[in-house]
């Protein structure tokens, strides 16, 4: 059993409306037995111009493990309180993925 650590950034540019969702490849050097997907990392930001949080939504997962590549979704939004998510806003959230290895490929 080896423990793998890789770490991605995942961007989301600027929009209005509900959380993005994003999906990204993690490719190891040796099958995946099992993983688990950790935000490690997080910047966001309201465009334009000031306004209070109300909600903020950010989840990583493990979507499926492929041989040696994990995918993971990444779930990201925010709003104020004003209004069901109307205003613009950007940010990116890292991501680790700590997985367990088989024997190398």
């Amino acid at each position: 059993m080896a423990i793998d650590f890789q770490r991605q950034r995942f961007l989301f540019p600027q929009m209005a409306g509900g959380p993005q969702i994003k999906e990204l490849p993690y490719a190891f050097p040796a099958n995946v037995l099992k993983a688990e997907a950790v935000i490690s990392g997080s910047f966001f930001e309201f465009v334009g111009d000031d306004h209070p949080l109300y909600q903020l939504e950010a989840d990583a997962r493990v979507k499926g493990i492929i041989g040696n590549v994990v995918e993971v979704e990444v779930v990201f939004g925010i709003r104020d309180h004003t209004g069901t998510w109307d205003d613009l806003y950007d940010g990116l959230v890292d991501v680790t993925v700590i997985a367990d290895l088989g024997s190398p490929q």
